[in-house]
């Protein structure tokens, strides 16, 4: 389905809006897919995305606002991600012993054993969306997407 199909709008008032729409309308169906994949292992996108950060430093904790600099989704309350995550037993948070200001968190096995079961799915969810694309598309992609977030002279 064309971005015109999907808005019901034949007409743009430049390349550029009708570019950044498709990319805003594209990143939304990835976010309802990817949050079709996760909605049964009880964690949304962006705590998966927390526990993804906390397993790539694993065994070394990260401070809160380490996992906030890391996060796609730029959201202002990584607080509360943490806390749920916590009470869900897949993170656990500790004042930092160099400095009682700093909150360290750290993923729980239990966090390592979620992200194990959600790795072949996400994988699977990945690939079913960009099987059509041959590698050169991908990195095209990439390439155009990160000039869009990095060029602006």
């Amino acid at each position: 389905m064309t971005l015109g199909e999907l808005i019901q709008q034949s007409r743009f008032s430049s390349p550029s809006q009708e570019a950044l729409l498709n990319v805003l309308a594209t990143a939304s169906y990835i976010t309802s897919e990817m949050g079709s994949t996760l909605a049964d292992s009880g964690v949304t996108q962006a705590q998966y995305n927390v526990l993804r950060i906390l397993r790539g430093g694993h065994p070394e904790p990260y401070a809160c606002s380490e996992i906030a600099g890391r996060l796609l989704d730029r959201t202002p309350d990584v607080t509360r991600l943490l806390v749920r995550l916590e009470r869900q037993g897949l993170v656990r948070r500790q004042r930092a012993e160099h400095d009682r200001r700093v909150v360290e968190v750290e993923i729980t096995e239990a966090g390592l054993e979620l992200l194990e079961t959600l790795d072949a799915p996400v994988s699977d969810t990945l690939e079913r969306l960009t099987a059509h694309l041959d590698d050169a598309e991908l990195q095209a992609i990439s390439t155009l997407l990160e000039r869009v977030r990095t060029d602006q002279a």
